[in-house]
């Protein structure tokens, strides 16, 4: 049936699975969203001459393969809303062109859009973007669009739209080597990041303080992040707001404060300090009670402790 689909479709969005099964329900929903013949999983326990011919050596692994000869590995969440966007992405080129009539509705496109606003001149900025976007067009959508007013005599530009957190970003300075990428991360970097043990050195190490949900399930961590954006944004300058999953780091409820074993909670950590303020267990965790929590803080309403200390622990790394 692989081969069937590979020899005869424009493409084929397969998952290579073995008998774990770590994708099956995220990729079943996949396949119903998508309703695509050419959206497949496929067993390689039970085929394993096919996945070596088509070098797949380890599982899970989801790749869109062109009837071309072109192949492109996903490297995103294992979501159905993430691959979907994967998918869609890879049906147009990996720099859309727009204009001042078009580029509010191209904004919409993705979770992550940016914009080049380039001087009609101005080659080596077109090159580089178009590079640019060639690196991360599995990632997200990329517009050229001409300098604003077409003015000959405005440098060129580049802007993005969060669409996730409904943040836009803009900048001139783009004549750095690294500059561009380092937009692109600014761009996508979350407002309310998950913590990881990859990630969790960039939040520590700041300078700000934490505000810590725990979480077990997708469903609990986006109805927090969809109540505390406004609440993130208004303290970004001194503040992270993060959600940790329980279910991979249940010792962390505990370390910052929390009873042990909880399934759910916040607790504000300053890494600075080592202090940790656990939030009372029982209060509405809502943005305004949240924020009256911060503000006793501030005011010195709220007994502090040791990250991991109240319960004879040191503070492990997530």
């Amino acid at each position: 049936m692989l081969q069937e689909t590979l020899g005869s479709s424009a493409y084929t969005f397969v998952a290579c699975e073995d008998e774990s099964k770590a994708l099956e329900t995220e990729w079943v929903d996949m396949e119903k969203t998508e309703n695509d013949p050419n959206v497949m999983s496929f067993d390689c326990e039970a085929h394993l001459k096919t996945c070596k011919d088509l070098d797949v050596v380890s599982f899970p692994a989801i790749r869109l393969y062109h009837r071309d000869g072109r192949l492109d590995r996903y490297r995103g969440e294992r979501k159905t809303r993430d691959m979907g966007l994967f998918l869609h992405r890879s049906f147009h080129p990996s720099v859309l062109d727009t204009d001042e009539n078009t580029l509010g509705p191209m904004s919409l496109l993705d979770d992550v859009v940016i914009v080049s606003h380039a001087h009609p001149d101005d080659w080596p900025f077109f090159e580089r973007f178009t590079a640019l976007a060639n690196r991360y067009r599995d990632r997200y959508t990329f517009l050229r669009s001409p300098s604003p007013n077409g003015g000959s005599h405005t440098a060129s530009s580049l802007s993005c739209y969060n669409n996730l957190d409904d943040e836009r970003h803009a900048t001139t300075a783009i004549e750095t080597v690294d500059a561009l990428d380092a937009f692109v991360s600014l761009c996508a970097a979350p407002l309310i990041p998950e913590l990881t043990r990859r990630n969790e050195a960039r939040y520590t190490g700041s300078g700000k303080s934490i505000l810590h949900f725990f979480a077990a399930g997708d469903a609990q961590k986006e109805t927090f992040r969809h109540g505390m954006r406004d609440l993130a944004k208004k303290y970004a300058e001194f503040l992270h707001v993060a959600v940790t999953d329980v279910d991979d780091y249940p010792e962390m409820p505990k370390v910052m404060g929390l009873e042990a074993g909880a399934k759910t909670g916040l607790a504000l950590e300053n890494p600075n300090t080592g202090e940790v303020f656990p939030y009372p267990a029982g209060r509405s965790i809502s943005p305004r009670e949240v924020e009256a929590f911060l503000n006793e803080v501030i005011e010195g309403k709220v007994k502090s402790s040791k990250a991991g200390q109240a319960n004879g622990r040191v503070h492990e790394e997530l």
